[in-house]
């Protein structure tokens, strides 16, 4: 359960940082802004967890 832990807050992490540097390249925007921000985080979020159960499916099938 550790090395799946570990992946979900190492991907969590990368992602993160990738999108926060990109998001230099953008200025300004107001609302704009705020909103791309949200949306950025909700779908980093949902492909952490989705990345992180398809490592656990890959695994798993290894095991059979």
């Amino acid at each position: 359960m550790g090395k799946y832990v570990k992946t979900f807050i190492g991907t969590l992490v990368m992602s993160f940082f990738i999108f926060m540097f990109g998001n230099g390249f953008f200025s300004g925007g107001g609302y704009l802004q705020a909103t791309i921000l949200s949306l950025g985080t909700v779908i980093i979020l949902l492909l952490t967890t989705l990345i992180t159960q398809v490592r656990y499916l890959i695994d798993l099938l290894k095991d059979e």
